[in-house]
């Protein structure tokens, strides 16, 4: 199992609290974000992961240093966006992978929910978030066939969480997909546009429901204020307990 953090990211809209440093170091209860999902991924022996880097990429280096990690950095990562990014790796694409956004913070259950996926390609999501759901699917079973952030809510089941399990089954296509879309000149797509296409061509990519486990996106300062309440509820809450 290789495991693919997309980390090049500015994060504009944190700036106040974040200064020159990317989203990913955003420290939540003591840890940083990116930090503490290579904790997570080393708690369940899972070592081969790799970090792609662009703004400010020597911080995360700094902020890494004592880890076992190798980086790729995107120097163009201010007129691409993420396909870009994951398309410099993609000699890494060779087995079963996790591809994952690093602006996450997440209960390890969802990664458990990620890992033990078996089909070809399994997008994680959360269908109790409609209504203020940010990158939306419509899905019939396990199946999306719509995605978008301009669906209306009544065409949403479920909002992405940021998490995506390939096979290796499927690397081959998907890796072959990903070089075609940068031949195309489509270096401003998200890495998840690739996964988009297949679904616009009709062919199978699934989703798991994370519904009733905590996680979140921390792209602005109303997630950043939503997960701080959470941690200090579920702080709260160990302290009552012990």
């Amino acid at each position: 199992m290789k495991v693919i953090i997309m980390a090049a990211g500015i994060g504009a809209r944190l700036n106040s609290i974040l200064g020159d440093k990317p989203k990913c170091l955003l420290t939540i209860d003591g840890q940083t974000l990116i930090s503490r999902i290579i904790d997570l991924f080393h708690q369940r022996d899972i070592n081969d992961i790799t970090i792609i880097t662009g703004y400010n990429s020597h911080l995360i280096h700094q902020e890494l240093e004592d880890y076992d990690v190798q980086f790729f950095h995107n120097p163009f990562y201010q007129v691409t966006n993420s396909i870009a990014s994951l398309w410099l790796a993609r000699e890494l694409l060779t087995e079963d992978t996790i591809l994952m956004n690093a602006d996450l913070f997440f209960e390890e259950e969802i990664l458990d929910l990620a890992l033990e996926q078996s089909k070809d390609c399994v997008m994680l999501s959360d269908c109790t978030r409609i209504e203020n759901a940010d990158f939306r699917f419509g899905v019939q079973g396990d199946r999306i066939y719509k995605t978008g952030n301009q669906l209306r809510d009544h065409e949403t089941d479920c909002e992405y969480v940021g998490i995506v399990r390939i096979d290796g089954r499927f690397i081959s296509t998907f890796k072959n997909r990903l070089s075609q879309m940068i031949s195309d000149g489509d270096f401003r797509n998200w890495w998840e546009g690739v996964l988009y296409m297949f679904i616009t061509d009709g062919l199978p990519v699934h989703h798991v429901d994370v519904s009733g486990i905590f996680w979140s996106e921390v792209d602005n300062l109303d997630d950043y204020n939503r997960l701080q309440a959470w941690v200090s509820g579920e702080r709260s809450s160990s302290m009552e307990q012990s």
